[in-house]
């Protein structure tokens, strides 16, 4: 009876490796696409500090769902990816609303926090870049 307690404990440890975790800790990112509102500017590309910066900011974070409803006015659509593929994006808007993933189901943060006026800054500075100078970060 030990030995099969046993076994069933090895079998149930080597599993356990086996389990993809769900964690946005995980992500990598080596691109950046930011949206704004109805704005006909778009952001192509940043360097990898801007880039790990906003997934760090993002992959801290906890959600529940809300009934707010996005401003789509005020909101950022966030798109990252990793070697040419899609990686994660997500929208959020001035008061913090979020879609995840495509989803139009309102999200808000259950513990961390973003900085939307961050990522407002890295937008709106992004169109003093002279242009040209993002095309290394366009994926052929």
């Amino acid at each position: 009876m030990r030995r099969v307690f046993v076994i069933m404990l090895c079998v149930a440890l080597l599993l356990t490796g086996c389990v993809k975790p769900e964690s946005n800790n995980l992500l990598k990112a080596d691109n950046l696409t930011i949206f704004y509102g109805v704005s006909s500017y778009a952001m192509f590309g940043a360097d990898q500090a801007v880039i790990d910066d906003l997934l760090n900011q993002f992959s801290s974070l906890n959600f529940e769902k809300t009934t707010d409803k996005m401003d789509l006015a005020s909101a950022f659509h966030v798109n990252f990816s990793y070697r040419g593929n899609y990686a994660k994006t997500f929208w959020v808007d001035k008061n913090a609303v979020f879609w995840l993933d495509g989803e139009t189901q309102g999200y808000k943060i259950s513990s961390g926090s973003f900085d939307y006026q961050h990522l407002k800054a890295i937008y709106e500075d992004s169109k003093k870049i002279p242009v040209g100078t993002h095309s290394r970060y366009f994926v052929s």
